[in-house]
């Protein structure tokens, strides 16, 4: 959907989140806890939702990390076997 086009029914009909929204996306790591910016993108005609995270974002996870370092680290996170 990122690209303005929904992957279910082919619909240009989409909406993205005007603002990023933190609050329901966790990284719980040893030295705490740290959100993600997560955007939201909505086709208005079958109603599927994509939620897309931010991969880099220093002011949550420190200088020259990334959600690719940090996630497989947590521990609320669990790779699908």
């Amino acid at each position: 959907m990122i690209n303005g086009k929904c992957p279910h029914c082919g619909s240009s009909d989409i909406y993205v989140s005007d603002k990023p929204f933190y609050e329901a996306f966790m990284v719980k790591t040893e030295a705490g806890t740290d959100l993600f910016s997560v955007q939201c993108y909505l086709c208005l005609d079958c109603r599927a939702m994509e939620l897309h995270a931010a991969e880099r974002s220093p002011s949550l996870f420190g200088k020259n990390k990334a959600l690719k370092d940090e996630v497989p680290k947590s521990a609320n996170w669990k790779k699908v076997a």
